[in-house]
């Protein structure tokens, strides 16, 4: 197993700042084992209302369900939910489900085909968002 994850940079502030004002959830194509240990690791365990693993759908991403099964469980309309992905298989998932999608890659040279795209979770356009999106 992991022996542990680091949040990438501004993750945490960026779902401090979200917590308890959007409903926010974790949509991850990897394992729930994996999933729970990463976000405990990087500090990001006590900001999602749900969490959602590759196991919990039927067609994991690139098929949309897993952003379906996290929006219905957030009482969320896709339509006006935002996907936050750092891959162009999440990506696709995300754009499937109909969702808005910003797009922050984790590795360099990574290409997103996302609606928005900054290059980290730390740009100042994103962080102004998040602190005044109610």
């Amino acid at each position: 197993m992991n022996a542990g994850a680091q949040a990438l940079l501004g993750a945490r502030d960026l779902a401090r700042s979200l917590h308890g004002r959007v409903p926010i959830a974790v949509a991850s194509n990897n394992p729930r084992a994996f999933v729970t240990t990463a976000l405990v690791s990087a500090g990001l365990d006590n900001f999602f209302t749900h969490m959602y693993a590759a196991e919990d759908v039927t067609n994991p991403k690139p098929a949309p369900d897993l952003h379906l099964t996290a929006c219905a469980a957030l009482n969320a309309d896709p339509t006006r939910s935002i996907a936050f992905e750092d891959s162009p298989t999440g990506v696709a998932a995300a754009r499937a489900a109909a969702m808005h999608v910003v797009g922050v890659p984790s590795l360099p040279g990574v290409t997103l085909a996302a609606d928005t795209i900054f290059p980290s979770l730390t740009h100042p356009t994103l962080t102004h968002w998040a602190t005044t999106v109610a």
